[in-house]
């Protein structure tokens, strides 16, 4: 029983990377990362800028 709960552990986890990998190789992280700072984009250098300082 545990074995199964192991590999069950194992797998998921596996499974998970492999959707990440994914998710980067298609760039589908990038373009969250780029929607939820798009405000910035939009308006320009200078809002960029005070966006990132904020943080």
């Amino acid at each position: 029983m545990e074995y199964l709960l192991v590999l069950a552990a194992f797998v998921s986890a596996v499974g998970a990377l492999g959707l990440l990998w994914h998710a980067g190789r298609d760039g589908v992280l990038v373009n969250l990362a780029t929607t939820s700072a798009s405000h910035g984009f939009e308006q320009g250098g200078v809002s960029l800028l005070k966006d990132v300082m904020e943080y």
